[in-house]
């Protein structure tokens, strides 16, 4: 593993500094805080609509009863995702000020058309469900909440529209290429590639000699120089990796929010033996059992794919752990990942050597002679790295990723295991207690009964494969998007700008991030007592109906 260059310039733009290490923290906390929230608003909208079914086919007031008491708590979980959704946007633009200009064009289209027609439609559905629920047949109940469940993944998709492309920038075109030659050609030229270079020369100009690349937008030439960045603002809705990003996205969410409430009756089935439990169950047990086999063999094989095509440096960081020492030369062989990747277990992964001798292709052309050719303008807001060649600064970037690696890979095998568990749970539990196919079922039946059944008792099986099967879902959840996001480093944009040239220049002080830390965790621990309140209270939701004039 090497080092990055003596250059302090280029140190700058490529080591973290300790204002990106708390900013990234508390973006982390939240993000992780808001997915919580949007993935029980995702999953949780199923679990009702099964219910409502099963009360409309028999009748049984159970199913109505606990379909509205998770309404409320749906209606109090849609609430803090809004809270903390609210709390990551001022993030965004107050501790990554640069994500303005980043989100100006890419991210605008989409930006606007989850707050206009995703997020206000989803607020008036659910509104409508809650009013209705009870008065209305079950099949028209249920099709508001599926409307409701719709609009709340078409939401998704607009927000991980923009997140793909901070990884994947579709419309870049070869722009990336210029810097970093080892990078793929990114659709379309919709960047304009004088100006994408020039707001690289000012980025890298402020975090050379200044506290933070994002002092660039207090510049009164800043719109000058960079002029028109990106000319087709519907572009980044067809990024490939949007579609793959959302699916695999939104599949983790359902299986997390369904596990949520599939995880809570199959632990008060196990406690208190209450065979209705285990009625309330079953139909969201189907639901789950599905998704979580479709979620890695559909979204994370896509996902793998996507990785491979469009992020070759983040897909060898991945693989670290399992590739050895090889993974820091030229190439390696690792069979398993070869085949998923490749469809050949002999096909060569490339190390960071590779990339790092394709940085050779560069020459020794330095940014002062790159930009004195492109635009004049530029040469005295490059003076930091005028001497510095292009292949340098490439080989840099190589590097703080390379250093990166084990943490990535670990965080990818721990969402791989999480996987395998959740899909290997999901398969007993299919096999033994939903749907009947001889051989295959005596096989299952004699591992659930005659294996796991010894351990904690034949009645405990179901429930306890239930639990694996929430718990793996979290882990690989959240273990899936940490190697995402970590991956992505150094880049805020994958390949074009780098965290250090999109952090706030004021310093975060420790009290502050405690704060931030402080007033997350306290929406979360009010949120959470709120909606275990409804959970207990059934009768809440006609109550609040009462109060307001609804009647039942």
């Amino acid at each position: 593993m090497g080092e990055l260059s003596t250059n302090s310039s280029l140190a700058s733009i490529y080591v973290h500094t300790q204002n990106v290490d708390a900013a990234l923290a508390m973006s982390t906390y939240g993000i992780y805080l808001h997915a919580v929230f949007l993935s029980l608003t995702l999953g949780i909208p199923l679990a009702i609509t099964a219910w409502l079914i099963q009360w409309r086919r028999t009748g049984d007031g159970d199913y109505l009863r606990y379909a509205k008491t998770l309404s409320v708590v749906l209606a109090i979980n849609f609430s803090l995702g809004v809270v903390t959704g609210t709390l990551v946007e001022f993030g965004l633009l107050d501790i990554w000020p640069t994500s303005m200009v980043l989100f100006a064009a890419p991210g605008f289209l989409p930006l606007a058309f989850e707050a206009t027609i995703a997020f206000i439609g989803e607020a008036a559905l659910l509104t409508l469900y809650l009013a209705t629920l009870g008065k209305w047949s079950a099949y028209r109940s249920a099709a508001v909440l599926m409307a409701n469940w719709a609009l709340g993944s078409l939401s998704g998709y607009f927000i991980l529209t923009v997140n793909a492309w901070m990884n994947v920038p579709w419309g870049a075109g070869t722009v990336p290429q210029a810097l970093y030659p080892f990078l793929p050609s990114y659709g379309p030229q919709a960047l304009n590639e004088t100006g994408a270079l020039n707001l690289m020369a000012v980025l890298m100009h402020y975090a050379a000699s200044s506290p933070s690349g994002s002092l660039a937008v207090t510049n009164v030439g800043f719109t000058s120089m960079v002029g028109r960045l990106f000319d087709d603002a519907w572009l980044p809705l067809m990024n490939p990796d949007a579609l793959v990003t959302t699916l695999h996205t939104l599949l983790a969410a359902y299986a997390v929010g369904l596990g949520t409430v599939a995880a809570i009756l199959a632990f008060k089935h196990a406690r208190s033996r209450d065979p209705k439990y285990m009625k309330l169950l079953k139909p969201i047990l189907w639901i789950l059992v599905v998704v979580l086999l479709v979620q890695p063999t559909l979204g994370g094989h896509l996902m793998g794919d996507a990785v491979v095509k469009y992020q070759p440096t983040k897909f060898t960081a991945m693989v670290a752990l399992t590739g050895g020492s090889g993974v820091y030369g030229t190439e390696f062989l690792d069979p398993i990942e070869a085949l998923f990747a490749y469809g050949d277990p002999y096909h060569p992964i490339h190390g960071f050597q590779y990339y790092i001798d394709q940085c050779s292709e560069l020459g020794n052309t330095t940014f002062g002679e790159l930009y004195s050719t492109m635009d004049p303008r530029m040469l005295g807001y490059v003076a930091p790295i005028a001497n510095t060649t292009l292949a340098d600064n490439c080989v840099d970037a190589v590097k703080s990723i390379e250093s990166l690696a084990p943490l990535v890979s670990g965080f990818y095998y721990s969402m791989i295991v999480a996987g395998i568990v959740a899909g290997l749970a999901s398969l007993l539990a299919l096999f033994t207690f939903l749907w009947r196919a001889p051989a295959i079922s005596r096989l299952s039946d004699a591992i659930n009964y005659g294996v796991i059944g010894r351990v904690v008792g034949r009645d405990r099986v179901l429930p306890l494969l239930v639990l694996a099967m929430a718990i793996a879902a979290d882990v690989a959840s959240t273990a899936g998007w940490a190697a995402r996001e970590v991956g992505r480093q150094p880049w805020t944009v994958y390949g074009m700008i780098t965290t250090n040239e999109v952090v706030t220049p004021v310093t975060i002080s420790p009290a502050f991030e405690a704060i931030v830390f402080l007033v997350f965790t306290a929406v979360a621990i009010g949120g959470g007592v709120a909606m275990i309140y409804a959970a207990k209270r059934p009768e809440l939701l006609d109550r609040l109906r009462r109060a307001v004039g609804g009647g039942q």
